[in-house]
């Protein structure tokens, strides 16, 4: 099982919304690229790097601190995600150095952007985002109703390997994060990190069962327990293959 570490950044700080709301904002004391270092350093080869201001409120505040990851030839070890809603934005990231990128509104609304993406040398990650209500978009500011395995079928088709399934009920409360969801997207034979409500070494341990008994199952991204002590690095990297 892949451990990913995630990174929140909003306004330059690094922080954790709970189900994305930023009214409900906790904000962390991490400077957010020796926080990144320190990741690479123990060992991990992925990080989950969200711009939030871009996400939420469209802004480059977080700008300055992705150039400096650059600079210091951090990027490869990210996947970036948060407002990538446009080609330019991916081209520009792109030429930082951050090729692994992470999309949900542009490739529900045109899955045929995945091949013209990659053409531009970039590894096309979907974040599929779902709540009781449907799936969420733009920030999780908006919701619709699509038929999910279907669409995941035709982003298959047009070259999607991988996704990450956030449960947004659940984000950011480390109260634990069901598997039923996540069960019916595995069908799609696309490779899948799961999100959402990791809370304990206790859920580690389930998806880690989980991952044995499902190939598609790829790993399981960790937040908000980490940065309140509910796991530890240690317990972090323990469960990482």
């Amino acid at each position: 099982m892949r451990v990913v570490p995630a990174i929140d950044l909003y306004r330059g700080r690094v922080v954790r919304l709970e189900r994305g709301n930023k009214e409900s904002c906790h904000v962390y004391g991490f400077e957010p690229v020796e926080l990144l270092k320190r990741f690479v350093d123990e060992g991990f080869t992925l990080v989950h790097l969200i711009d939030l201001s871009r996400a939420i409120d469209e802004s480059n505040q977080n700008e300055v601190i992705l150039k400096r990851i650059a600079e210091l030839g951090l990027a490869r070890f990210v996947q970036i995600g948060g407002g990538l809603r446009n080609i330019d934005v991916a081209r520009k990231l792109s030429e930082l150095g951050f090729k692994r990128q992470i999309f949900s509104t542009l490739l529900l609304r045109e899955p045929k952007l995945v091949p013209k993406l990659t053409a531009l040398g970039i590894e096309v990650v979907l974040s599929l985002d779902t709540s009781s209500l449907g799936v969420r978009t733009k920030g999780w500011l908006e919701c619709v109703r699509i038929d999910v395995v279907q669409l995941l079928k035709k982003l298959k088709s047009f070259g999607l390997k991988e996704l990450i399934h956030t449960d947004v009920d659940l984000d950011g409360t480390l109260a634990g994060r069901s598997l039923e969801s996540t069960k019916q997207l595995a069908s799609s034979g696309l490779k899948i990190y799961i999100a959402g409500g990791i809370g304990s070494v206790e859920d580690l341990k389930r998806i880690e069962k989980f991952c044995r008994e499902t190939p598609t199952i790829e790993g399981v991204i960790v937040g908000r327990a980490f940065y309140e002590g509910r796991i530890s690095l240690e317990e972090m990297k323990s469960y990482a293959r």
